[in-house]
């Protein structure tokens, strides 16, 4: 290039060479060359002025071959999280581009020859094609005083592409619920598959209230005669939640990569629970939270994390079966106290951590989680080496995301915070609620998680959001006797 600039400059500087003297005959002089009758000073400052010009052509010339090279770069799903149906389709960015602390090769590139061809609709994709397996998953609603988010769900799960495949819906409606939310969900029209409404108080006595825990851990029993066979799973949704139009999509295009879902001696095999709707911003492990951004550790559009996910997550028959023996078990003493849990003290990093000390997870913030499922499945995924597989899109673009609306886990501490039942949190999180996907980037999102790596090749990340391999989380598994 810089060859070129200097016989551009050669052309355009009126014919002088090094000297300053005509290389051509010139108007009004003869043809002839004319010798240099400059001193050394005048032909050692030309000089400069010519290397200066070389270096400024130079400059100009890689300023407009910038462009070029930045073209190359991956495609993913990109977006500032507050923006809105505007967004340009063009600027949707993979996880990581643009990053400089990666630590993993880019991936294939989705703007080259084999360019994925766009589509009207998210039907006409693979995942919803004629003989495409059809997972058996049923969606579990859990409400109990919150009117104004249960709605908001509920509408996004009525609003999401399910391209004619069945999807029972099932409503629990806690015990001591308000009035207005058993009156909404008796009113709710669920137009893709069968509608169960299990309401605690339509019994012909009061019943006492499950609580959120109580919700998860038994919802599964209404999915299935019995226990939930490996072929079946579940998908539970607090109703501060609200998924992407594509969140269906997504999930299919998960199973498909790499299932069948429901071979559950192959998921136990991979160690691998279920399907996370959401991406993470927080290491919510690590006391106090800090922040964890999946795109600065991974480039590729999914990746295995061995803490599972309560904002909207697929969980596999057979590993949710395994962990319902595996709860019943944890939570007798002296593995666990729930006297010692309501009475629980301490704030902060003095909070007084529950259950016997043997069975504590090491350095983890689940250990004083009170009222919580969740940390207990932490416990059997931390025991197994068990991980989920989540989305990685730009800006952690999700398919679920979470409001936190206040109740019984929005306050610091364990505190609960008064149910606001007809308005919505303003003061959001935005390390929690995380922007959706939505449905006008059917195209984008497809071309991002076109070539998803294969399950071995999946970045793996600890209890600590380390990057480790997947032996290596077997290996710290606590030995069996």
């Amino acid at each position: 290039r810089s060859e070129g600039a200097a016989r551009e400059l050669g052309e355009g500087d009126a014919g002088l060479d090094l000297n300053g003297a005509p290389l051509y005959p010139q108007r009004g002089t003869r043809s002839s060359r004319l010798p240099c009758r400059c001193d050394d000073r005048s032909m050692q400052s030309r000089q400069q002025s010519l290397a200066i010009v070389l270096l400024l052509l130079l400059s100009l010339s890689l300023f407009f071959l910038g462009p070029e090279d930045q073209s190359a770069a991956p495609s993913a799903l990109s977006s500032d999280a507050d923006e809105g149906e505007g967004e340009q389709e063009g600027s949707l960015l993979l996880a990581g581009e643009g990053s400089s602390t990666l630590h993993t090769p880019p991936p294939h590139s989705i703007d080259g020859e084999e360019r994925i061809e766009s589509v009207d609709s998210v039907c006409d994709l693979p995942e919803f094609a004629v003989g495409a397996p059809r997972p058996k998953i049923a969606i579990f609603v859990f409400a109990w005083r919150r009117l104004a988010s249960l709605r908001r769900l509920v509408d996004s799960l009525l609003a999401a592409e399910y391209c004619g495949h069945t999807m029972p819906l099932t409503i629990m409606v806690d015990g001591g619920a308000l009035a207005a939310v058993r009156e909404y969900v008796r009113g709710v029209e669920w137009r893709h598959g069968p509608l169960r409404l299990v309401v605690a108080d339509d019994g012909p006595a009061p019943v006492a209230s499950l609580g959120i825990r109580g919700m998860w851990i038994n919802c599964s029993s209404l999915a299935s005669a019995g226990e939930l066979r490996d072929d079946e799973h579940i998908l539970p949704l607090e109703d501060d939640i609200e998924v992407s139009p594509l969140f269906y999509w997504w999930l299919l295009r998960a199973a498909r990569s790499y299932g069948p879902i429901g071979d559950g001696t192959l998921m136990r095999r991979r160690r691998l629970v279920g399907i996370s709707l959401y991406t993470p911003r927080l290491n919510e492990i690590h006391y106090p939270q800090v922040k964890w951004l999946p795109e600065v550790h991974e480039r590729a559009p999914a990746f295995l994390l061995q803490v599972p996910c309560s904002w909207g997550a697929l969980f596999f028959g057979s590993h949710w079966r395994d962990f319902l023996k595996f709860y019943a078990l944890r939570v007798r003493p002296p593995f666990f106290d729930f006297a010692q849990e309501a009475a629980q003290r301490g704030v902060g990093k003095h909070r007084e951590p529950l259950g016997d000390p043997h069975v504590r997870l090491p350095a983890s913030r689940s250990n004083v989680w009170p009222r919580s499922w969740k940390r207990f499945l932490i416990d059997f995924m931390y025991g197994r080496g068990l991980t989920m597989l989540y989305p990685n899109l730009r800006l952690q673009r999700s398919f679920s995301t979470t409001f936190m609306e206040r109740g019984g886990h929005s306050a610091k501490d364990g505190r609960e915070e008064a149910i606001q039942a007809t308005s919505l949190r303003r003061d959001t999180d935005p390390l929690k609620t995380v922007p959706l996907v939505l449905a006008s980037q059917t195209n984008a999102v497809q071309r991002a998680m076109a070539e998803l790596p294969s399950f071995a090749r999946l970045g793996v990340f600890d209890l600590q959001h380390e990057r480790r391999s997947a032996e290596r989380l077997v290996q710290a598994c606590p030995r069996r006797p």
